[in-house]
């Protein structure tokens, strides 16, 4: 397994990489709902309709929270908000839900720290892994190399 990517070149005449290229992710399907339900169900004790019922209600429940502006964390896959951009007024009692748009969910995924050493003032050294993409590697369709990205 490797997340595949290609070469594209930026396109935009106005940034200051105009011209240039980059890696971007070029993704080789998608997984439905009932996908992952088979797959944790082979996974687990639980049957593939049960687990389809419990996605779906969870679903359900993460929304629930988001349009009442909490925070939804869920153990190993990450955070879940609501994310907005607004107008700039000059001052705060101009501000008013009017001023808002552009709503999105924005997902914080889960890391972890892996400690490496300690420093002098027995401060720790390390860094964040991100346990979605922990293990990853990363491959170009057009070439066969492989790196490793992420331990």
């Amino acid at each position: 397994m490797s997340i595949k990517f290609r070469a594209t070149r930026l396109g935009m005449p106005l940034s200051h990489n105009y011209g240039k290229w980059y890696a971007k992710m070029v993704p080789i399907g998608n997984i439905t709902s009932e996908q992952l339900a088979e797959e944790v169900s082979h996974l687990s004790t639980v049957t593939r309709s049960d687990m389809l019922a419990v996605l779906w209600a969870l679903a359900a429940v993460i929304r629930r929270h988001l349009l009442n502006s909490e925070i939804v964390h869920v153990d190993g896959l990450g955070s879940f908000r609501i994310g907005f951009r607004s107008r700039a007024k000059d001052r705060p009692e101009d501000v008013t839900a009017d001023d808002i748009y552009g709503l999105r969910v924005v997902m914080t995924p889960d890391r972890k720290f892996q400690q490496t050493g300690v420093t002098e003032r027995n401060g720790r050294t390390g860094y964040f892994t991100g346990e979605l993409i922990r293990g990853a590697e990363l491959s170009s369709v057009n070439a066969p190399t492989i790196k490793q990205a992420y331990r």
